[in-house]
């Protein structure tokens, strides 16, 4: 009996060590093939970890910001992207295209490299400056859980398998880029912007045209951009000409539904193909659900001037209180 108990003890102590060794001491990263011969990498590591790595938290309150985040971009150049040099033969691969991207609980980096002949070599230099716990666990897209390197303590530069030629469409990053776009357009300042969008539309056929026009401005996720200046800019006029423009045919309006679908492709930045596909399917979805329901409900609004007038002064709030947000 007191050996059984011994045997307990230690399978509690064991399973604590292991609940120790949480996915916040770790930083994960992936290398997967891009255009033109480049490469896309990956980093995923908590908002704790990345403060350990460069000054993200502007007004210091425990929390970071996707606002933060891009007002330090090039910090978080310096403390992460500077020291996870890439090489080719020894010869140094060329980064660009950095983003940072706030996810729910975590920060995703991304950056394209351009390398030379020559087998990869990835050196995860920020492992001296986070704490001896702390693990890179670099994946491969080729092998699955067998193609996990690992890195940690003194032992930081990896042997990286070059990535084999990209299928024009991944069907796992084509749902992540799904996800993404339901979750980048079911925010406030998105619904919003678009409720009023069809709710002013006249229609489902005047709603099905600013949805075209939505979806044609969204084209502009495939640049790969992000910026936040021109996302607040463009959603924010958008949102004016919805209010003031005539409510059926002619005006601003379709311009301003097509200005909407860029300034919210501009907010992503997304990496591959697949990831952007994805992410329009989303902004289909979202947008389709809230055509079937405000471009009737606008009908019907439209009899009643004054409460038709307060919904859509109410819905240009929230957009422009938003963009407010964002500029601020």
């Amino acid at each position: 009996m007191r050996r059984l108990r011994l045997l307990f003890i230690q399978a509690l102590l064991l399973g604590a060590s292991v609940a120790r060794a949480h996915d916040a001491d770790v930083v994960y990263a992936r290398l997967e093939p891009g255009a033109a011969g480049s490469l896309n990498e990956i980093v995923t590591l908590t908002t704790p970890t990345l403060g350990l790595l460069a000054p993200v938290d502007v007004d210091g309150d425990g929390a970071v910001t996707q606002a933060e985040l891009d007002e330090r971009a090039a910090a978080v150049n310096a403390g992460v992207w500077d020291d996870l040099p890439l090489t080719a033969g020894r010869a140094p691969c060329i980064r660009s295209d950095e983003t940072a991207r706030l996810e729910d609980g975590f920060v995703t980096l991304t950056a394209r490299w351009r390398c030379p002949e020559g087998d990869l070599r990835q050196d995860f230099k920020v492992l001296r400056v986070l704490p001896t716990n702390y693990r890179v666990v670099l994946g491969s897209q080729l092998d699955g859980e067998r193609g996990r390197r690992f890195a940690q303590g003194v032992f930081t530069a990896l042997e990286v398998p070059r990535p084999g030629p990209p299928a024009l469409l991944d069907a796992t990053r084509l749902l992540r880029g799904l996800e993404l776009g339901v979750r980048d357009n079911g925010v406030v300042e998105a619904l919003a912007l678009l409720l009023l969008c069809f709710l002013t539309s006249g229609g489902l056929r005047g709603g099905a045209l600013r949805l075209g026009l939505l979806l044609l401005g969204a084209q502009a996720t495939w640049s790969g951009a992000s910026a936040p200046l021109a996302v607040a800019a463009l959603l924010g006029a958008s949102a004016a000409l919805l209010l003031f423009a005539p409510e059926r045919r002619g005006g601003w309006a379709p311009v301003a539904a097509a200005l909407a679908g860029v300034g919210l492709a501009l907010r992503g930045g997304l990496p591959g193909f697949s990831d952007r596909l994805g992410w329009v399917l989303g902004l289909t979805l979202v947008g389709g659900a809230l055509l079937l329901v405000g471009a009737p409900l606008g009908r019907l609004l439209a009899r009643r001037p004054r409460p038709f007038l307060v919904v859509k002064l109410i819905l240009g709030a929230l957009v422009l209180f938003s963009v407010g947000l964002r500029l601020g």
